[in-house]
């Protein structure tokens, strides 16, 4: 296991070196708490994934809402305005939903 640590960090002190990976600035703090609220199966892939630039569809869902309320806010079409009020309703409700389910491990 200890070889396997070595290779591990001299990956990773190659990959700084070269310019492909950047640590965080010295004195950041990890928040750790969305990672193990996470379900265990699905850390590594979440991540990857977030490690990548790629955001997790419920944090996708909270995107597109805050997109949708920028929209309401600029909107002056009364009908148009309904439309986006129960576009960000439904994106409200479905996250609510997928962070039920993975809070019941499912």
């Amino acid at each position: 296991m200890e070889n396997l640590s070595k290779l591990g960090e001299s990956l990773i002190d190659e990959a700084i070196a070269s310019g492909r990976l950047q640590p965080p600035p010295s004195g950041t703090k990890l928040d750790m708490e969305a990672y193990l609220q996470t379900p265990e199966s699905w850390r590594a892939g979440f991540s990857m994934l977030k490690g990548n630039g790629f955001a997790p569809p419920e944090v996708e869902l909270l995107r597109e809402a805050a997109q949708l309320e920028e929209e309401l806010a600029n909107c002056g079409d009364p009908t148009e305005r309904m439309r986006l009020r129960r576009e960000i309703e439904t994106r409200r409700v479905s996250f609510r939903l997928a962070v039920e389910r993975l809070r019941l491990g499912g």
